[in-house]
C-alpha cells in the first residue's frame, strides 16, 4: 500500500507540473481551429518563397507592358482600340496574347471593329472580364463586366481578372472558375489562357469530387472556394518584359515574341495595379521587393500550370498532428529539462528540427504544414512551464524552510534549499538511526520547583542539547516533556547516520559535565541523563492533519530506541546502544570511547532478542 501511494503522488506531482502545458496545448489546439493563427501561418508561407529565392522564369511567357514610357509617347490612357489592334499585328504568330484589360465600355465602332478583326486574325486572342460586387437591400450581387459583343465574339477565350486576396492583403493563390454566373465552369484569366494554348474551350473543364479541377490532361488542386495557390517564379519583373511602345513601333520586333504566351497589361504606376505577393519588400521576414504589376499575377498561375509545379495545403489532420507532436516533445523535454536554460536549448533544438521539416515538406514535396502554431505552442509551453517551475519551485523552498527550521539547523535547511533532491519528505521507507534522551530524575526534581524555574532549567538544557544534535545533522522530531526524539539520516540521508548519532550523544554528555559543574557552583539541582540509540528502516514523513503537520519517524524501530533509553536505569549506564547501530557504524575506531557489551534482551513485540551495548566515555555527574 505504501508503495502504490508513493507511485500515486509521483504520477499526482507530475500531473501538477504539467497542468499549465495541457491548458496552453488545448488554448493553442481551439485558436488554431478557430483560425487566430492563420496570419502568421501565412507570412512563414510567404517566407519560404524568400528563403528559396528568385528563379529564371520560363522564357515562353511574356509581359508586353501599358508603362509609363507608353502613356507618355502614345497619350493618356483609355486609348483607342486600334493601338491594340495595331499591337496584334504585330504578335501575329505569338502562341497566345492574353489582355490583362477589360473592354467593357462601347468604344467606337471603327475602334470595336479594327480590335475585332486583328483579334480575329491572330486567332488566338483572350481577353478579360472582372466581376463587380453591388449591393442591393442588404443583399452583395455579383455583377459580370464583359467584353462588348463584337470583341467577344471575335476572341478565342475569356477569363475573370479577379484574383483573391487573403486576409493580409497578399496574393498568393488564383480562383481558378467561377460557376454562379453560367452555372458551369467559367474560367479565370491565365486558365482561359491556358486552354486557349490547348485549343480547349470551357466546356472541357471537368471538377472532379476529390479537390481536382481538370483542364484537359492537367490536374489541378483546387480547395472548396476553386483555389490553387501560385508557384511564384520571383518578384516583380522576374517575367521577360517589353514595353508596349517598343512593339508597336518595332524598337522590338514582334517575331521575338513568335510562339510565346504573351500577357498585354499595366505596369504604370498611375493606374495601380500593383499587388502584393509572397516576394513583396516588408511582407514579413528575410526581406523582399516592390509590389508586382497585377498582370505578372496572371503570368505567374500561367506557369504554375505549366510546371505542375502546384503547392497543396497540408489537410487539418497532418497539421493537427506535427501540432500535438511538438507539442508532446515541448513538454516532455521542458519538463525533463533541469534548468530553464536546459529547457529553452531544448525547445530550440525542437523548433529547429521542425522548421527545418516543414520546409523540406514545402520546397521538395511542395507541401505546405503549419508552423507558426506548433512553435507558439512550443514557445507558449516553455514561458508557461518554466513560469509555473519557477513559482512552483519558490513556494517549495518556502514549504521546506517553513518546514524544516523547527527540526534542523539554518545551515541544513540552506544546504536542503540547495540540493531538493537531497530531501527525504513524506511516505518513504528510509533507514536511519534514532536517538532518545531523558532527565533522570526529573519528575522529583519539578515536584519542589516554581514552573517558571523548571521551565527556564529545561530549556537552558534544551538549548545546549539541541545545539549538539543540530552540530552533527541530526534532525530534532519532538520534546516530550524533559525528553528529546530526534534522528539522523533525514531529511538529508548520511551513510554515517550512526556514527553521527553517537558522536552527538558522547557531546551531549560531556556537555552535561560543563552544565552540572556551573549549576553545582550556583547552588542548583543537578541533572543526570540517559540515550537510547538505535538503527534501521522506519517510515518518515509529514504526519498530521492540514491544519499541522509533524515530520516524524515511525516504526519498531523507533519503539526499540525509545526502550533502550529507559533501560539505562537497570545498567545504570547513560548510553545504551543496539546491535543494530553498531552494524551501521562506519568508523568505530575513531570514537571517543569504548564500546561495551552488556548482554541480551528481550524488548516487548519483538522476537528477536537484542544485543546492546554502551560507550565507556565518563559519566556525567549524578543528579
Amino acid at each position: 500500500m505504501l508503495k502504490e501511494g508513493e507511485a500515486m503522488r509521483g504520477r499526482v506531482e507530475k500531473l501538477k507540473g504539467k497542468s499549465v502545458a495541457i491548458v496552453l496545448v488545448v488554448l493553442v489546439l481551439v485558436t488554431s481551429l478557430a483560425g487566430a493563427w492563420e496570419g502568421l501561418e501565412l507570412s512563414i508561407y510567404d517566407s519560404w518563397f524568400k528563403l528559396r529565392g528568385a528563379r529564371p522564369a520560363p522564357d515562353d511567357i511574356v509581359v508586353v507592358a501599358i508603362d509609363d514610357r507608353s502613356i507618355g509617347e502614345i497619350g493618356l490612357l483609355p486609348w483607342q482600340r486600334q493601338v491594340y489592334a495595331r499591337l496584334l499585328e504585330k504578335l501575329k504568330d505569338a502562341k497566345v496574347v492574353c489582355f490583362d484589360v477589360v473592354f467593357d465600355t462601347p468604344g467606337t465602332p471603327e475602334d470595336n471593329a479594327a480590335l475585332a478583326a486583328a483579334a480575329k486574325a491572330q486567332g488566338r486572342v483572350v481577353m478579360a472580364n472582372m466581376f463587380s460586387f453591388e449591393q442591393n437591400a442588404g443583399e452583395v450581387y455579383q455583377v459580370p463586366r464583359f467584353p462588348v459583343k463584337q470583341l467577344a465574339s471575335a476572341t478565342a477565350g475569356i477569363g475573370f481578372a479577379n484574383v483573391p486576396q487573403d486576409l493580409d492583403s497578399v496574393i498568393r493563390r488564383v480562383t481558378t472558375v467561377d460557376t454562379n454566373t453560367f452555372g458551369r465552369p467559367f474560367p479565370c484569366l491565365s486558365l482561359a489562357t491556358l486552354l486557349t494554348e490547348k485549343g480547349l474551350n470551357p466546356n472541357s473543364l471537368k471538377l472532379a469530387g476529390n479537390g481536382v479541377l481538370y483542364a484537359g490532361d492537367l490536374a489541378v488542386p483546387i480547395d472548396d472556394k476553386y483555389q490553387t495557390l501560385i508557384n511564384f517564379w520571383g518578384p516583380a519583373s522576374t517575367f521577360q518584359t517589353y514595353s508596349f511602345t517598343d512593339i508597336l513601333n518595332d524598337r522590338v520586333s514582334g517575331d521575338k515574341l513568335a510562339g510565346k504566351s504573351v500577357f498585354v497589361g499595366f505596369t504604370s504606376a498611375s493606374e495601380h495595379d500593383y499587388v502584393t505577393t509572397p516576394f513583396t519588400l516588408g511582407n514579413m521576414v528575410l526581406g523582399g521587393a516592390l509590389p508586382s504589376p497585377g498582370v505578372e499575377v496572371h503570368a505567374s498561375a500561367l506557369a504554375t500550370y505549366h510546371s505542375e509545379g502546384f503547392y497543396r495545403r497540408a489537410p487539418l489532420a497532418v497539421n493537427l498532428a506535427v501540432l500535438l507532436l511538438v507539442g508532446a516533445l515541448s513538454v516532455a523535454g521542458v519538463a525533463r529539462a533541469k534548468s530553464p536554460l536546459r529547457g529553452l536549448l531544448y525547445l530550440l533544438a525542437i523548433m529547429t528540427a521542425a522548421g527545418l521539416g516543414v520546409y523540406l515538406c514545402w520546397c521538395c514535396g511542395r507541401y505546405w504544414v503549419n508552423l507558426a502554431t506548433p512553435v507558439g505552442l512550443g514557445m507558449l509551453v516553455y514561458t508557461g512551464m518554466t513560469a509555473e517551475n519557477l513559482v512552483r519551485t519558490e513556494l517549495d523552498r518556502r514549504r521546506t524552510r517553513a518546514l524544516f527550521a523547527r527540526y534542523v539547523p539554518p545551515a541544513v535547511v540552506s544546504d536542503l534549499l540547495q540540493h531538493p533532491e537531497d530531501i527525504v519528505l513524506g511516505g518513504m521507507r528510509v533507514e536511519l538511526t534514532i536517538f532518545f534522551s531523558d532527565v533522570r530524575g526529573f519528575t522529583s526534581f519539578s515536584e519542589d520547583k516554581t514552573p517558571e524555574y523548571v521551565v527556564q532549567r529545561l530549556n537552558e538544557y534544551f538549548t545546549e542539547m539541541n545545539a549538539i544534535i543540530f552540530k552533527h545533522g541530526g534532525t530534532l522530531d519532538k520534546y516530550m516533556g524533559d525528553g528529546i526524539m530526534a534522528f539522523f539520516g533525514a531529511p538529508i540521508h548520511y551513510e554515517d547516520h550512526a556514527d553521527r548519532a553517537l558522536a552527538a550523544s558522547l557531546e551531549m554528555l560531556e556537555r552535561l559535565k560543563e552544565l552540572n559543574k556551573k549549576w553545582e557552583e550556583q547552588g542548583e539541582p543537578l541533572f543526570n541523563i540517559g540515550v537510547g540509540i538505535n538503527s534501521g528502516p522506519v517510515v518518515v514523513g509529514n504526519v498530521g492533519s492540514p491544519e499541522r503537520m509533524d515530520y516524524t519517524i515511525m516504526g519498531g524501530e523507533v519503539n526499540l530506541a525509545s526502550r533502550l533509553e529507559s533501560m539505562n536505569k537497570e545498567y545504570k549506564t547513560n548510553i545504551i546502544l543496539s546491535d543494530r547501530t553498531l552494524k551501521y557504524l562506519k568508523n568505530k575506531d575513531e570514537l571517543p570511547g569504548e564500546i561495551t557489551l552488556l548482554g541480551e534482551t528481550s524488548v516487548r513485540g519483538m522476537v528477536e532478542k537484542v544485543l546492546i551495548y554502551t560507550v565507556k566515555a565518563g559519566k556525567a555527574s549524578e543528579g
